[in-house]
């Protein structure tokens, strides 16, 4: 083996080098966007979020109940008290809605109708396309096929749990969200993608 060899072997060509990490952007300005995005600049979730995201602790202590529900009991986690918050402040505002994996087809129905993106998308929900012994991932593919010419299907922000926090997005809209939070290391998924 010549010199130049061993010099090859030590430094490997630019290709086999490892990609770096993609750098995770900042947390707070980041779950804003998504609640911006999920709810059209609602302005009373953007008070809310923006709070949560300037002041998670203060955020948690004045909802520590609904946290204590989820099973967090402290706040030094600030990026898993602003992705709850964002759930649950989307939640009461009305832009998502939060329903069990054995969710009944009348609840699911419900609720899905009376998000504020479902209204605003103008769309239509009629509940003989479902079938009643299916679950809320069947269900969405049907709504998907649905409302295919509207380019609609059902996201679900992910907070490793058994429950779909619902919502309906544009595919460009379920896009941009899916990057946004891949960026803060968090996830929304297409529930049909499951």
């Amino acid at each position: 083996m010549g010199i130049f060899d061993r010099l090859k072997k030590q430094n490997p060509a630019p290709e086999d080098l490892p990609a770096p990490a993609a750098e995770r952007k900042p947390f707070g300005p980041g779950v804003v966007e998504i609640a911006k995005l999920i709810s059209s600049g609602d302005e009373a979730v953007m008070a809310d979020m923006t709070a949560c995201a300037g002041d998670p602790a203060a955020w948690f202590e004045a909802h520590q109940d609904r946290y204590e529900e989820r099973g967090v009991d402290s706040a030094d986690d600030t990026d898993l008290v602003q992705w709850l918050g964002l759930v649950d402040i989307l939640e009461e505002h009305g832009w998502v809605c939060e329903r069990d994996w054995k969710d009944e087809l009348e609840d699911f129905s419900f609720f899905v109708q009376t998000l504020h993106g479902f209204q605003a998308l103008g769309l239509k929900l009629d509940p003989d396309w479902l079938d009643e012994d299916g679950d809320i991932s069947e269900w969405c593919g049907v709504l998907a096929e649905q409302w295919s010419a509207q380019g609609v299907r059902m996201a679900a922000i992910g907070i490793d749990s058994d429950s779909y926090v619902l919502f309906p997005a544009s595919a460009g809209q379920l896009a941009a969200l899916q990057t946004l939070a891949e960026e803060i290391g968090q996830y929304i998924q297409d529930v049909t993608e499951e």
